[in-house]
């Protein structure tokens, strides 16, 4: 599998509940494996959600990624810095 087919597909939890979509990988160049995958939700809200979690919590990757974990038992990631320069 590409990864290009991999982000963008949608992630279900241990419930079958639809959780989101894969919008990033961490991978170990050393070891040439995924460490976690990184899950968007909330698309069309206002305040977008990421959610990290670790390849030993994934079940099945398919047409969807199915988890071996319930939503809520995702670890939400740190909001990002932003880059932005502010004027003085």
């Amino acid at each position: 599998m590409k990864v290009t087919e991999f982000l963008g597909r949608k992630v279900l939890d241990k419930n079958a509940m639809e959780i989101g979509k894969v919008s990033d990988l961490e991978l170990d160049p050393e070891k040439g494996v995924v460490n976690s995958i990184t899950i968007s939700k909330g698309e069309l809200s206002l305040k977008q959600r990421t959610l990290i979690v670790g390849m030993d919590n994934v079940s099945r990757v398919g047409d969807y990624v199915i988890l071996k974990i319930a939503a809520d038992e995702a670890e939400e990631a740190p909001e990002e810095e932003s880059n932005e320069v502010s004027p003085e």
